[in-house]
């Protein structure tokens, strides 16, 4: 509806739209959070460590046509692994599990019912403090699926980052730095031939507000 000269009249904050526990609310300030199934999925790609990848010149990378990923065996103590990094978004909402998503691809057909895993090895650091020399584990196994078991078919690869495994006062906050390791491990049996490309990874936080800095 228009105001005045055609302009929208002015609401004093905070104003809601929906209806409790399924809302938006807009703050005198102008911040907006979400509540309930209102809330939504930011996605962040974060920083691989190309120093050390670089250096070791592991994992291999690979082209496939226009497609650019590392190549990854079992690890053996060979340097065989990414690192990342990435600052928590302050409009994650603070209180849920993170997602670390990974497409990758068979390097070469496989038989259908062979395993392949993966390990997030992960941890968090808080402003102001030491750097932890400690790493949580994550494992990730998949396998191979009927008519998806050719040369470059895709699989997403997902690993739960638990934000408060450290225990209360502990928990993963806002701005902190989280870092992680990925290397392939060996599967629980019958293990795929060939390695696995890693093409693309993500990270998504459930968000509850925007307009707030810094994001």
């Amino acid at each position: 509806m228009g105001g005045i000269g055609g302009q929208i009249p002015n609401f004093p904050g905070p104003v809601k739209i929906g209806t409790a526990p399924n809302q938006l609310t807009v703050s005198e300030g102008g911040i907006i959070t979400m509540a309930g199934t209102s809330k939504r999925i930011l996605t962040l790609r974060p920083e691989i460590d190309y120093v050390i990848q670089i250096a070791q010149a592991k994992p291999t990378q690979v082209l496939v046509g226009v497609f650019a990923g590392f190549s990854f065996p079992i690890y053996n103590t060979d340097n065989e692994e990414l690192f990342f990094k990435q600052t928590i978004p302050g409009r994650w909402d603070g209180a849920s599990d993170i997602t670390y998503h990974m497409k990758v691809a068979l390097a070469n057909a496989e038989d259908v019912g062979d395993k392949f895993k993966f390990q997030l090895s992960w941890e968090h650091a808080f402003t102001d403090t030491e750097i932890p020399a400690t790493s949580n584990d994550v494992t990730t196994e998949v396998t191979i699926l009927t008519d998806r078991n050719a040369q470059y078919d895709e699989y997403d690869v997902a690993f739960t980052i638990d934000y408060d495994i450290d225990g209360a006062g502990s928990e993963i906050e806002k701005h902190c730095l989280i870092a992680g390791r990925l290397r392939r491990i060996a599967a629980s049996g019958n293990e795929v031939d060939n390695e696995i490309i890693v093409f693309d990874h993500h990270i998504h936080y459930n968000i509850d507000k925007a307009g707030a800095a810094p994001l």
